[in-house]
């Protein structure tokens, strides 16, 4: 399935258009202000945004922040996010030495040092958060995933400590050492499955955009790879129940993910392109990004 870029059939529609916690930002005043309004919980209607023709709508959000947890070597710029007729493409690749800081230093001047170009990770890559709050329906992404040894390509839904709530999540992720497979995953009070699923996708998903999707409502999470149904977890107290925000990264592993992820190497770049991203309510009556996929 790909997803069929006929102006005539989108353009009328525009305007409806991991497994990590993310941590405190690090003095960095946007992020901040991100957390602020999160808490107000503005809850955000069904949506499409078709990125090659509706670009960054306002309600996307560049990160830029540096984690503070030292095991995740990755630090989000707005630089890494370019937006062309393709999509929406996230750029990884290493960090020059000589803008490296410490965690300390970025800690306690973070806002200036990251206007100086500098940053407290191996890699610099490209983050996108939506600005507004969702809790149950459908969550559909159109991605090219990145491939190579130590890249985790993420589409999740998070709230946690940062935002004043328990962890709770709901996780797509696609290692780069293995591209043909997904790992389907929840947290629920900081708990994940006991044995998170690894799925065969039945093709190389960092080849072309294919569809990911999944569905929350009070007690399921169905996970979906275009329109083929890869993973059901039941039960209501099995289901996270705050409201959460929409995240999609591609982040670079170290020594923590090893047996997980693999480590990426020092020279590591890669991309994630991004094409259509669209939540819909149960009632399944507005515009999705599988409405636009076609069998090609």
């Amino acid at each position: 399935m790909t997803l069929a870029f006929h102006r005539s059939r989108l353009w009328p529609n525009s305007g409806c258009l991991k497994a990590f916690a993310l941590a405190a930002c690090l003095a960095v005043q946007p992020c901040f202000a991100l957390a602020q309004e999160g808490k107000k919980r503005e809850m955000g209607e069904p949506f499409r945004t078709v990125f090659p023709f509706a670009g960054l709508t306002p309600n996307w959000w560049r990160a830029e922040y540096d984690h503070s947890g030292a095991w995740q070597e990755t630090g989000w710029r707005k630089r890494a996010v370019t937006v062309d007729e393709s999509g929406v493409t996230l750029s990884l690749a290493p960090t020059a030495v000589e803008n490296r800081v410490s965690l300390e230093e970025m800690t306690t001047n973070g806002a200036t040092l990251i206007q100086e170009g500098k940053i407290a990770k191996k890699f610099v890559s490209g983050q996108l958060q939506n600005t507004k709050w969702f809790s149950y329906g459908r969550f559909e992404i159109v991605m090219q995933a990145a491939a190579g040894e130590g890249l985790i390509t993420g589409f999740y839904l998070y709230t946690g400590e940062h935002f004043g709530d328990s962890h709770e999540e709901i996780d797509i992720e696609i290692l780069g050492k293995d591209s043909t497979k997904a790992q389907f995953n929840r947290f629920l009070d900081g708990k994940p499955l006991q044995e998170p699923p690894w799925m065969e996708l039945g093709f190389d998903s960092a080849e072309k955009p294919r569809l990911y999707a999944f569905e929350w409502t009070e007690d399921s999470i169905s996970w979906y790879v275009e329109d083929k149904l890869m993973f059901r977890l039941e039960g209501a107290e099995e289901m996270p129940s705050l409201p959460m925000k929409i995240f999609i990264d591609l982040w670079a592993g170290g020594p923590k993910h090893a047996t997980w992820s693999g480590m990426a190497p020092e020279d590591a770049r890669a991309k994630l392109l991004v094409q259509c991203m669209s939540y819909s309510l149960p009632s399944g009556d507005t515009p999705t990004c599988s409405d636009l996929m076609t069998g090609g």
